[in-house]
């Protein structure tokens, strides 16, 4: 298990705390914090479980996060920033 955090700017600041398997690249746990705003606020906690156990590829993290926020408004990231910015825990460690 490797922990990794990212601070990415996004329109806002997105920053994120990462747990995943070293070997299978998969999601573990996630935490997206940051000075955006997401409504209704509970579709953070549903992006958040949803994002678990998904592999660390461009496409299905994109695809995962596109799903969730299909019913929901999202202001300071789009679905490629909030991507980028968790892969980018993969470049900090």
């Amino acid at each position: 298990m490797k922990e990794a955090h990212n601070i990415y700017k996004s329109k806002k600041l997105v920053k994120i705390s990462l747990e995943y398997d070293e070997d299978s690249k998969i999601i573990n746990s996630i935490t997206i914090t940051g000075d955006f705003f997401l409504y209704p606020e509970e579709t953070l906690d549903e992006l958040e479980v949803n994002l678990i156990g998904t592999k660390l590829g461009k496409d299905e993290i994109k695809q995962k996060i596109e799903k969730c926020l299909n019913d929901s408004e999202a202001f300071g990231f789009d679905s490629e920033s909030l991507t980028d910015a968790i892969l980018g825990c993969l470049k900090e460690n």
